[in-house]
């Protein structure tokens, strides 16, 4: 199970300690709904006769920013502040002289955060700026809509956190999605410690939940075998799993949805998809949706996004189906998102079922450049890609490449790489993530015979999460 309450602090020395700085103004910036990419975000720390001092020296082991922001909407993202130097030849951290640090990468090489300063005047004035603009990385900060309050707090490596506390008691001013601004604060405070380091165990699993009769397993009886094992698990994701519709215009033909969830306990359950029963005119052949469904024990978000293939041959009958891909963002930590996909690629074994497999790559490598572009990601599902042979193993190299995937199995040279349920995963800046260990569950998903409860195996693998890269 999940060990993120055992994380180690970054940059947490012993003896470190919380320096709360007095706030002058908070303001996120969102002027576009549907463009990420003219995000602001800009955060004023200010008192006089400053008692704080500054302890830490990031221009030797850089520092660690957190912005969080409440009210309808919260939001909050973690941001590593790494020294090293610019493609220009300048470092991103400078001293200036004996007042304080700044941090500077006006082209965005590392991250959205633009520019970061902590200085401490000989007239006793103690200050902290920070200014992030999206551009080409994710900047999850949005207004709050309506917003009550935020912090920011920045942490020196080797030495303190610095919080600043942009309260209730001070003013907001609300326009919507697009600007949320916070200013006048007397109160100072910092947030609690969140973890910057874990680990969970992900299951991947195609439970076999066509109609009985059409499934390739006997799911009538064994989907409610399967509900409890998935507690076992901090991240399942599973296909051909379709809710049974209400009113069901089928019976007695039904699906088993309802029977998996019975008696999982995940605290977050993705909704399915409705069926479209073959009303959908972009595909009249399609009964079912996606059976792409994902629990968990930390919350994603619930619009989860699903996307269909652009094609479909019938060869295996994939056309009865809006099979595709989902994603759902997911947090780990306060601040530390991590996109999950679940997909189930096209079956069959004709040259026009290799087609659409490649397609589908293209598709999902297009798909992941921009709606992922810059996060960290793990893809877990039925890929229908036997990698062990041609043309598959060519399509799935394909994929890890555009998308700069590496296979679990393959980092931990698994026993049975050419196996068609995977799990791959890529690190971004904010977060490291690494595989830990890999297992095929095929000894625990049995029915009281020792029969498999599906025709697919079970694949687990451990994941280990951190901060920074």
């Amino acid at each position: 199970m999940t060990s993120a309450v055992l994380a180690v602090l970054l940059a947490a020395p012993a003896g470190a300690a919380d320096q709360a700085i007095l706030g002058r103004a908070l303001t996120v910036k969102n002027p576009q709904a549907d463009d990420a990419s003219r995000r602001v975000v800009v955060a004023v720390a200010k008192e006089t006769a400053s008692p704080n001092v500054i302890v830490g020296n990031p221009v030797v082991g850089g520092a660690r920013l957190e912005v969080i922001t409440n009210g309808a909407k919260p939001t909050a993202q973690v941001f590593p502040l790494p020294q090293g130097t610019g493609s220009k030849g300048q470092p991103f951290w400078v001293a200036l002289g004996s007042v304080g640090y700044r941090y500077g990468d006006r082209e965005g090489e590392q991250g959205p955060v633009r520019s970061v300063s902590i200085k401490k005047g000989r007239d006793g004035r103690f200050t902290i700026k920070a200014k992030l603009e999206a551009g080409r990385w994710p900047l999850d900060i949005v207004p709050p809509n309506l917003g009550t309050d935020g912090s920011l707090t920045l942490t020196l490596a080797g030495g303190d956190r610095y919080c600043v506390q942009y309260g209730p008691e001070g003013q907001s001013t609300n326009r919507a999605e697009r600007l949320w601004r916070i200013s006048k604060v007397t109160a100072e405070g910092c947030p609690s410690i969140e973890p910057t380091s874990g680990d969970f165990l992900a299951l991947t699993y195609n439970v076999a939940g066509l109609p009985e009769g059409i499934s390739g397993s006997h799911p009538a009886t064994n989907t409610p075998l399967i509900s409890p094992l998935l507690n076992g698990y901090d991240l399942v994701l599973v296909q051909e799993s379709w809710q049974t519709p209400d009113p069901n215009p089928l019976a007695p033909l039904r699906v088993y949805h309802e029977l998996l969830v019975a008696d999982a306990l995940h605290p977050y359950k993705s909704t399915p998809a409705p069926q479209p029963l073959g009303a959908d005119p972009r595909r009249p052949t399609a009964i079912l949706s996606d059976g792409l469904n994902q629990f968990a024990q930390f919350p994603f978000d619930p619009n989860v996004v699903r996307v269909a293939w652009d094609g479909c041959h019938n060869t295996a009958a994939d056309c009865l189906a809006f099979k595709g891909f989902s994603v759902a963002r997911t947090t780990l930590a306060r601040g530390i998102a991590v996109d999950i996909y679940d997909l189930h690629m096209e079956a069959g074994g004709d040259p026009e079922d290799d087609q659409l497999r490649d397609a589908g790559v293209t598709q999902l490598a297009a798909f992941i450049d921009g709606y992922s572009a810059g996060r960290a990601v793990i893809v877990g599902g039925d890929f229908n890609l036997h990698t062990d042979g041609e043309p598959d193993a060519t399509t799935f190299q394909r994929l890890l490449a555009q998308a700069s995937f590496t296979d679990a199995c393959a980092a931990l040279s698994c026993p049975d790489p050419g196996r068609i349920d995977k799990f791959l995963f890529r690190s971004n800046g904010t977060v490291t993530i690494t595989p830990l260990s890999w297992r095929t569950e095929d000894d625990l998903f049995v029915d009281p015979s020792g029969a498999p409860l599906s025709d697919h195996d079970p694949v687990a693998v451990r994941f280990a999460w951190s901060v920074g890269g």
